[in-house]
């Protein structure tokens, strides 16, 4: 629940965590309405400001629906087009495309919107067990000759670089650990602003990931 000016109102959080880091009694917070008949909620949380002043997009979602307008200038190589959704070994990879050699490459999008100390940590606030399966999919892929690659998107610009989440997920944090020869990974951050009444998106930067 949201109080504004007009009221008190019931908004949606397409994050399924538990937001801590960014939903503290007196946040600002951003929403648009997206009332329809039978729908429960009368808005959809879009982003918040943190404590330090970042405006920070709520939505994780975003990473998928943004990889396709930053792949080329993340993931070398790639020469045909991205292709969503698609079913690998029994589990579903984000998208896949094929590179210059003709060799198929898997890649599986991530998104946080966790940073301490200018560090992103994925994931931010529960462990994923979601992810741990797709990344041996991944690894498994690899075994046949594909490449296979990870995007992680921060959805704020305060970060300098991203690590694994160990105290949250220290499984994940061992296999992408043991896995990294194998594995690309490649992590990028972007830069929320307002501008009047909406919140405009740019790509901020490549990001440098830190294993240890």
């Amino acid at each position: 629940m949201l109080s504004d000016a007009e009221g008190t109102q019931a908004c949606h959080l397409h994050d399924p965590g538990r937001l801590r880091h960014l939903l503290r009694p007196g946040a600002e917070v951003f929403y648009r309405w997206a009332w329809r008949p039978g729908r429960r909620t009368s808005c959809d949380v879009v982003a918040v400001r943190s404590p330090g002043g970042v405006l920070v997009l709520e939505d994780t979602r975003l990473g998928n629906k943004l990889f396709p307008m930053v792949a080329p200038l993340l993931v070398p190589g790639l020469t045909g087009d991205l292709a969503a959704e698609k079913w690998i070994n029994g589990t579903r990879v984000d998208f896949v495309s094929v590179d210059r050699e003709g060799r198929p490459v898997l890649i599986e999008v991530k998104s946080t919107n966790l940073v301490e100390n200018g560090v992103a940590l994925f994931p931010a606030d529960a462990p994923s067990t979601r992810a741990r399966r797709q990344v041996e999919a991944l690894i498994a892929a690899t075994r046949s000759g594909a490449r296979a690659a990870i995007v992680f998107t921060v959805l704020r610009s305060d970060a300098h670089t991203l690590r694994p989440n160990r105290a949250i997920d220290p499984g994940l944090a061992k296999l992408l650990k043991s896995h990294q020869a194998g594995l690309e990974l490649y992590a990028y951050k972007v830069n929320p602003i307002l501008v009047g009444d909406e919140i405009k998106v740019s790509y901020a930067g490549a990001i440098t990931i830190n294993l240890d």
